[in-house]
C-alpha cells in the first residue's frame, strides 16, 4: 500500500508540488536556470527572443527539466516532429485527441544535446512559414517580457488561457528579466570572467595557480603564460585577486582615459596588467629605456606616443636579472627628462586591482614620492557584481572606512556609482 501511495505521489502530486512554488521547486528551477541561462542569453543576442521568456517557457514546458520529454528526448519545449524532421523521434501521449475523442500518441523530436532544443525553439518561432503568426513578436523589444508573454498567447502558441500569466509569474519569481539586460560580457562575470580593454580576464582565487585557472577557464597554461607576458609560472601560487588575462593584451588602451598617473610602487609591468596593454608598447609610447621605470607622480601615455616635452622622469630600480622575464623592445635612450610632474585625475581608472607583479628584481628599492606633488582623491566606479567588501579589499582599506569616506549608511551600492577610496 505504501508503495502504491509513493507511486501515486510521484505521478500526480509530485509535479503539482513542484509547480506550486515550493522550496523544492525553487531548488530545482534555480539549478535549471543556472544550467541554461547562458544558451538563453546567446539565443536572445542571436534572435531577439527574450532570455526571460525562453527560460520561463522551458521551465513551464519541461517542469524544470523533469519532464519525460526533457529527460529522454532532450526536448525542453515539446516541439513535435513535423513533416520536415529527419532526426530521432519519441512518441508520447499529450493533449491531442482524434475525431472520436480518443487520446492519441504524438511524435516529438529527439535532440542529441539540450542546447539544440533551445536553438530549435528559436527557429520554430522564426520560421518564415510562421511569420504571419509569430512575426509581430520580433518587433517587441526583448526587455518587454509581458508583451512577449501575451503575444505568444495571441499567436496561438498555447491553448491555456493563463499561459501569459504563468510565464510572467515565473519570470518575476526567479527574476529572469535580469538576463534580458545582460550581455555576454556580464554573463562572463557570473562565471568569474571580466573584461579590461575588451580583453577577457579572470581574478585569481586564493590558492590558485595558472594550472588551476587554465582548467577553470578552459584555456591552455602556455597561452595564459604568454597572454600575461611571462609574469607567472605554471604551478606558482598567485596573489589573490591577481589579474590573469585569457587573451593577448593590446597595443594601446581602447578606453577614454589617455594617461595614467604612476603611484608609489608601480612599474610598467603592473600598469600593463592594470590596463591590458603590452609592456613593450607602454615603454615605446613613453620613450622609457630598458632597465628604467617611471617615477611616482609621473604620467604614462596609454594610447599615442608622448611628445618630447611629456617624456616621464624615470628611475633605475636596480640591476636587471640575467634573464628578463618580460618581453621588452629596444627603445631610444633620451636625455630629455621633465622636471615638473603633471597631476592627472584618477577618477576614470578601470575597475582593476593595482597589485600586479612587477618586472623589477625582488631587491629593488622602493620608488619615492615626489615631494612636489599632491595626491588628489582616488575614486572608483562600481561595476556589475562588485561589493563594498571587494572594493575595500582592492584598495587596502576597511569597509567601515570606505563607508565613512562616502557617507554611506548601508552596504548597498549600485552599478555606475562613483566612490571615493582614498
Amino acid at each position: 500500500m505504501n508503495m502504491m501511495l509513493t507511486v501515486l505521489f510521484q505521478l500526480f502530486l509530485g509535479p503539482l508540488f513542484l509547480i506550486l512554488g515550493s522550496p523544492l521547486a525553487d531548488n530545482v528551477h534555480d539549478a535549471y536556470i543556472r544550467t541554461y541561462r547562458e544558451i538563453a542569453v546567446k539565443e536572445m543576442e542571436r534572435t531577439g527572443i527574450p532570455a526571460s521568456i525562453k527560460l520561463a517557457q522551458a521551465i513551464l514546458e519541461s517542469n524544470g527539466g523533469r519532464s519525460e520529454l526533457a529527460i529522454k528526448a532532450r526536448n525542453h519545449f515539446g516541439i513535435k516532429c513535423g513533416g520536415d524532421w529527419t532526426g530521432g523521434t519519441y512518441e508520447l501521449k499529450d493533449d491531442e485527441y482524434d475525431s472520436s475523442g480518443n487520446h492519441i500518441t504524438s511524435c516529438f523530436r529527439v535532440y542529441r544535446r539540450d542546447e539544440a532544443s533551445f536553438i530549435a525553439h528559436s527557429e520554430f518561432l522564426r520560421d518564415p512559414k510562421k511569420a504571419s503568426r509569430y512575426g509581430f513578436l520580433f518587433r517587441i523589444p526583448p526587455t518587454d517580457y509581458k508583451r512577449w508573454a501575451h503575444g505568444l498567447k495571441k499567436a496561438g502558441y498555447a491553448s491555456n488561457p493563463r499561459y501569459p500569466q504563468l510565464l510572467i509569474d515565473l519570470i518575476e519569481r526567479y527574476k529572469l528579466d535580469q538576463y534580458d539586460l545582460i550581455s555576454p560580457d556580464a554573463l562572463d562575470k557570473l562565471a568569474g570572467i571580466s573584461r579590461i580593454n575588451d580583453i577577457r580576464l579572470t581574478f585569481a582565487k586564493e590558492g590558485e595557480s595558472l594550472s588551476s585557472i587554465a582548467r577553470r577557464t578552459e584555456t591552455s597554461v602556455n597561452q595564459l603564460i604568454k597572454n600575461n607576458e611571462y609574469f607567472y609560472t605554471e604551478e606558482g601560487p598567485l596573489p589573490e585577486d591577481a589579474l590573469i588575462y585569457l587573451q593577448p593584451k593590446r597595443n594601446y588602451f581602447r578606453g577614454k582615459q589617455q594617461w595614467h598617473k604612476v603611484q608609489k610602487g608601480e612599474t610598467l609591468a603592473s600598469i600593463s596588467q592594470l590596463y591590458g596593454v603590452k609592456v613593450d608598447k607602454l615603454r615605446k609610447k613613453n620613450r622609457i629605456p630598458d632597465g628604467y621605470e617611471p617615477a611616482a607622480g609621473e604620467r604614462i601615455r596609454l594610447r599615442w606616443k608622448v611628445k618630447k616635452k611629456d617624456i616621464p622622469r624615470t628611475i633605475q630600480p636596480g640591476p636587471r636579472p640575467e634573464r628578463d622575464p618580460l618581453p621588452t623592445s629596444s627603445t631610444r635612450d633620451t636625455t630629455s627628462v621633465r622636471t615638473n610632474p603633471v597631476i592627472v585625475d584618477d577618477s576614470d581608472l578601470p575597475n582593476a586591482i593595482k597589485s600586479a607583479p612587477t618586472s623589477s628584481p625582488g631587491n629593488a628599492p622602493a620608488m619615492e614620492d615626489d615631494p612636489r606633488t599632491t595626491t588628489p582623491p582616488v575614486r572608483h566606479t562600481v561595476a556589475a557584481g562588485e561589493t563594498l567588501w571587494r572594493i575595500a579589499k582592492q584598495y587596502g582599506i576597511s569597509v567601515e572606512s570606505l563607508k565613512t569616506l562616502n557617507q554611506l549608511t548601508t552596504d548597498t551600492i549600485s552599478v555606475g556609482q562613483t566612490l571615493r577610496v582614498k
